[in-house]
This record gives structure tokens, sequence and C-alpha cells, in this order.
């Protein structure tokens, strides 16, 4: 796997263009999300959600919760479910450009085209925008899947050669460009294998 780097020339250079707008992503209904009767305020803190009926997402929100955030923990959350159900359209609702479309649908085509899945609780947290210029964004997290196991979606056994940089938790960052649209879209997807501890 790549390792990070600082930004890869920040996505884009910035230019000029109309005012920026919040972030604001096109969500992936949740049994929480879908029973609300509105909008409800961020907090900190953990948050708990089933991706599957093997699977659990639990996310550390930290007390300034930038809604950048979400670019990072929407795509972890969609691509699970994606590989929970067997089925890419929780991929849809996500903003993603031509580069970052490639790179999330076949990561999650590798796996359901080899009836794999996954199982267990995943911990996402130090969540934190690392570097924003212009239009160019970089949105780090650190991941634990230390009590994760890649399994076979039909017998529900653990597949043996899993690799073993998975077994500590690792950095994911995304890597958005805003258009002029105001929407930030993920452009790419970096992993370091070292970035992160505890």
């Amino acid at each position: 796997m790549r390792r990070v780097m600082a930004l890869v020339a920040i996505v884009i250079v910035a230019g000029c263009g109309q005012a920026e707008r919040p972030y604001a992503p096109q969500q992936v209904p949740s049994p929480s999300t879908a029973a609300s009767s509105g909008p409800s305020t961020p907090t900190s803190g953990p948050e708990t959600d089933t991706t599957g009926s093997r699977h659990r997402l639990v996310i550390e929100w930290p007390q300034d919760r930038d809604p950048l955030l979400n670019l990072v923990t929407d795509f972890y959350r969609a691509s699970r479910k994606a590989l929970a159900s067997g089925n890419d359209r929780y991929l849809q609702d996500l903003d993603l450009e031509l580069s970052g479309v490639r790179e999330a649908y076949d990561w999650v085509h590798k796996l359901t085209e080899e009836d794999l899945t996954v199982k267990g609780t995943t911990r996402l947290y130090n969540l934190r925008v690392a570097e924003k210029v212009g239009k160019g964004v970089q949105v780090n997290a650190c991941v634990d899947e230390t009590k994760v196991r890649v399994i076979s979606a039909r017998t529900g056994k653990a597949v043996a050669s899993q690799p073993d940089w998975v077994r500590r938790p690792y950095l994911q960052a995304v890597l958005a460009h805003r258009g002029d649209d105001g929407v930030w879209r993920i452009r790419a997807f970096l992993y370091d294998q070292k970035g992160c501890t505890g």
C-alpha cells in the first residue's frame, strides 16, 4: 500500500471561484437517521452504526466536528454497507470524482466477486482535517480493524490469509476537491500503515 504523502500537491492549485459552502454529503440512510424527523445537531463522542448483520462501526467524533470529516466517515460507512449487502448501490450516494469512483468501486467489487465480506467492529478515531488549501483538502482518520475479520459471505468462515498491517490501526486519508458548484468530491484514497497508534 502507498504511504500518505503531504497532500499530493493539495489536489489542485487554489483558484478563484464562488464562496465556499459547507460540505453537505448525500448521506446513506441508516436506521437511526431514517427514523429522525429532522436534522440533528452534530455531537462529539462515540457514535455506533450497524453496517450489516456482521459488522459494526464506531466513530469517535472530535469536540470540534468539522463537516469535512464526513468525507472519510461517509466513505467508510458506505463501503462496508456495500460489502455487507454484496451490492455497490451504497457507493452511489457518495460524492466522488472519476478517479475516486474507480478506486472505491474496484475495492468493493474485488471482495464481493470473491464472495467476501467483513465481520466484527471497526473503530474510526482521531478524525481531522490534515490540510486545506484553496479547493483541495486532505481528511485523515485512524482506522482500527483489529477486531474485524474478512470472512466468506456464504459460509461465515474467516479467510486464512489476511495482511499483517490490518492487524494494527492504520491511517486512512481522502483527498478531495471542491467543484465550482461548491460540492467537495473525493479524488483519491491514501493509506499509511504506520500512521496511527492506540
